[in-house]
């Protein structure tokens, strides 16, 4: 991410360290990092679901960083960029093949007290953002997690539901029944601080590369919370048939999760 940044192997449009920002921004509360990939169909949702948060957009800086798709995703984007200031949009010039390294382009770019990762199509509950912000903002804690739905066309269920099953406050992840279970990017916030002062990225993977992000986070996290509040949709419908988890085999799947259980090993 780094790299790309510095040889600048990419187009930045509201760039969060521009001049113009320094002088006339100010501190956003929280980043909200999108990695997008020919994601045409549901992008708007996307970006509406957070330009509609009850925080107050004023309050939000959203990075959408688009892996050089071959649809309109980047022109659908652009669309916003006018009339939003705090929307920048990444686009590279090359596609990098996994989600990993958009979100660490985010990552870089991002200002803010908080952040937060929303895949392209999925989208945020109105009260999300606000509902974790205060409560970090309350306990100091390094982390908050609330409840994911997930949508199907014909029903819904929640995705790791021990982590939203009740409110929690300030405690250690580890006394948390099987909250390593469950280690997808979505309905949490981290303190930005934290990613950056141990200087956690997420790693170059097709699938599972969530999951190594995520126990790097809860491995420094001196404290992290938990709400019942609905935070993100996942889109799992069936007019939804592009997203990585469903075009990653089940072998591959499991190769990578075996790699997360040796870097946990490894960390002893």
């Amino acid at each position: 991410a780094r790299e790309i940044l510095q040889h600048k192997n990419c187009e930045i449009t509201n760039h969060p360290h521009s001049l113009k920002n320094k002088i006339f921004g100010k501190r956003k509360k929280v980043t909200v990092v999108t990695a997008a990939y020919n994601a045409e169909k549901f992008i708007s949702r996307t970006i509406d679901s957070v330009i509609n948060q009850t925080l107050g957009f004023d309050q939000i800086q959203l990075i959408i960083v688009d892996d050089h798709s071959s649809d309109n995703t980047k022109k659908i984007v652009s669309e916003y960029l006018a009339k939003h200031k705090n929307i920048c949009l990444v686009s590279l010039h090359k596609n990098t093949g996994s989600p990993g390294t958009p979100r660490n382009i985010g990552i870089e770019l991002a200002d803010s007290a908080y952040i937060t990762f929303l895949d392209a199509d999925d989208w945020l509950a109105p009260g999300g953002l606000q509902e974790l912000c205060n409560i970090l903002d309350d306990t100091n804690d390094d982390y908050a997690v609330g409840k994911t739905i997930k949508v199907q066309s014909a029903s819904q269920s929640i995705i790791g539901e021990f982590a939203s099953v009740k409110e929690r406050r300030s405690i250690s992840p580890y006394d948390v029944p099987h909250f390593f279970y469950h280690m997808g990017p979505t309905a949490r916030m981290v303190r930005l601080s934290l990613i950056k002062e141990n200087d956690l990225g997420f790693p170059e993977m097709v699938f599972a590369e969530d999951k190594l992000f995520f126990f790097d986070v809860l491995f420094n996290a001196k404290a992290v919370s938990t709400t019942t509040k609905p935070i993100y949709y996942a889109n799992r419908t069936d007019e939804n048939t592009g997203s990585l988890t469903r075009e990653t085999n089940v072998l591959d799947k499991r190769r990578s999760d075996l790699k997360v259980i040796e870097y946990i090993k490894s960390k002893n």
